[in-house]
């Protein structure tokens, strides 16, 4: 197979490849053979036509269309092993000549080029929020009226009681409210559903009814009462109160938690708030790291795979929007964003994304980072336990299925080991590590030749 290839532009290789007439039979044979059997030919049984005699009826142009199929991805997989392409992504192939001899344009991207900026110099540091006790507080609150109750009482209506209630309401011939047994709690300066309804309620005792008239003013917000007079109609049903729990140790022992005690519940509280802040803090941390690190490190990406992941960005935001029954174009119009407008953003949150992944994958290279089997087999134990009795465990055990699980686990080792060296403020404290252990070889280089050069 004849194959040229120009000089290489923004670490893309075109190929210009020649199919040679060989290959071309291979491939003209089985489309031949996949044709002939759903090919009526006058004479002959499906499937028995002489491939002569059928290539003469059908036309060779329609044997080499089909043969195309299974013919380009044969000959662009030929092409980049034979001029030893480190190809990176899917090929882009534009067939220039279909007859007598295909010719195609291969366009094949190659692996991305990365220099790492100077992870073990960056000057970060974890901050955890502070747990302070007045969050504390307020979770202990929160708990106190997750518990308490509404319990019915025999007395008038008061401010902060729960009403259940029919009410009717008119403006002239028009109803404005309207309502079943409705529970209505009743709060102080209350607006809801108009001025003053609140106050007539004050007072009124279990299976009363009271008829009052309400004036709103012009200013109300509500346009279907707001200046006019509206003559109600309420009916009492039930009146219950909020019983509140003391915070006290009878509390802390209610939550269902184990504690015995207040002092016990706030600590425990303390603890897990500490624990959420740090695992926080964490994953701040390593997302301040990474934007450092993109920021200082030199990229060079075929524009081919950029598109290729902009095309999966696209897709993805389609995805999302169906989810909520939201079509791309619905998006496009309520956000005011052309199509244009949307393919660039698509390619920078591209860029974006395939930064990162490179980013994290040069770190493991450069660190030496591994996921063992080991690894592997306690990730997966660790997802179906999380996952339940009900878990497919044939599901996360595939093939495909424990690639993505290793190829995550790569990316937090390697995002954990780069915070790690970042925490201990790089060359003196990160022994261990490849990169500052290069760093200080270099330094010490450049030292002796300084040395040699005063001599």
């Amino acid at each position: 197979m004849k194959v040229t290839q120009d000089e290489v532009v923004d670490r893309q290789a075109l190929l210009h490849v020649e199919v040679d007439d060989e290959r071309l039979e291979a491939h003209l044979q089985r489309a031949y053979q996949k044709l002939v059997q759903r090919t009526t030919i006058p004479g002959f049984r499906k499937g028995k036509t002489p491939r002569r005699l059928f290539e003469q009826m059908v036309g060779r142009s329609v044997l080499v269309e089909e043969a195309l199929e299974t013919l380009v991805p044969d000959a662009v997989s030929a092409a980049i092993e034979q001029e030893e392409i480190d190809a990176y992504g899917t090929p882009r192939v534009n067939v220039v000549e279909s007859e007598p001899v295909p010719k195609l344009d291969v366009t094949v991207p190659l692996r991305p080029s990365i220099n790492v900026g100077d992870y073990a110099g960056l000057d970060l540091k974890e901050e955890p929020e502070e747990v302070t006790d007045e969050r504390i507080d307020q979770a202990v609150e929160q708990a106190q009226l997750s518990l308490a109750t509404w319990d019915p009482v025999e007395r008038p209506v008061e401010i902060g009681d729960l009403t259940v209630l029919t009410v009717e309401g008119k403006a002239g011939d028009e109803e404005v409210l309207n309502g079943d047994n409705v529970e209505f709690i009743l709060t102080a300066d209350s607006q809801t559903p108009i001025p003053g309804f609140v106050e007539q309620i004050v007072g009124m005792e279990t299976g009363q009814s009271r008829e009052f008239s309400l004036d709103i003013a012009e200013d109300f917000p509500g346009e279907q009462v707001a200046g006019k007079t509206v003559d109600c109609k309420v009916e009492l049903f039930e009146v219950k109160t909020h019983n509140v729990p003391e915070i006290d140790d009878d509390l802390a022992r209610s939550v269902g938690q184990g504690y015995e005690s207040l002092e016990e519940m706030r600590t425990g509280l303390r603890t897990q708030f500490e624990e959420a802040a740090s695992a926080a803090a964490r994953r701040q941390f390593q997302e301040r790291i990474l934007d450092a690190l993109l920021e200082t490190s030199e990229f060079e990406i075929p524009p081919l795979i950029v598109e290729h992941e902009a095309e999966h960005v696209l897709y993805d935001q389609q995805e999302a929007l169906a989810r909520y029954q939201v079509s791309m174009q619905d998006y496009m119009q309520d956000a005011g964003k052309s199509d244009d407008e949307l393919l660039e953003e698509a390619r920078e949150s591209a860029l974006t994304r395939l930064k990162r992944t490179l980013l994290i994958e040069e770190i493991a290279k450069i660190e030496e980072i591994e996921v063992t089997d080991e690894d592997l087999a306690a990730e997966t134990e660790t997802m179906l336990a999380a996952a339940g009795p009900k878990a497919d465990r044939t599901q996360v055990e595939s093939d495909e299925a424990q690639s993505s699980i290793r190829s995550m686990l790569l990316r937090r080792k390697s995002v954990e080991r780069l915070a790690e060296i970042v925490k201990s403020k790089g060359r003196s404290s990160a022994k261990g590590s490849p990169a500052t252990e290069r760093v200080s070889a270099d330094e010490e280089r450049d030292e002796e030749a300084d040395g040699e050069s005063e001599d």
